[in-house]
């Protein structure tokens, strides 16, 4: 489980919420009820850092966020 989750890095403040989210992710291994847990940080982590990488963020749903970020990267 380390080397499926060790690339899964963020630099700066938000970097405790994937932290959370992929130590969360290692230990479902030995405890399945935390892989719900750990998906939940893993949305709020996405989230954290497409409102700060997408400018004109504001208030606008996760969803809108993941199809800006998409087509910014496509």
């Amino acid at each position: 489980m380390h080397d499926l989750v060790e690339d899964l890095l963020v630099p700066g403040a938000a970097a405790t919420v994937p932290h959370m989210a992929r130590e969360l992710l290692r230990h479902s291994y030995f405890c399945y009820g935390f892989s719900t847990v750990a998906v939940m940080h893993s949305l709020v982590a996405v989230e954290i850092v497409l409102r700060d990488r997408i400018p004109d963020a504001g208030k606008k749903p996760l969803q809108k966020l993941i199809e800006q970020g998409a087509d910014a990267g496509s």
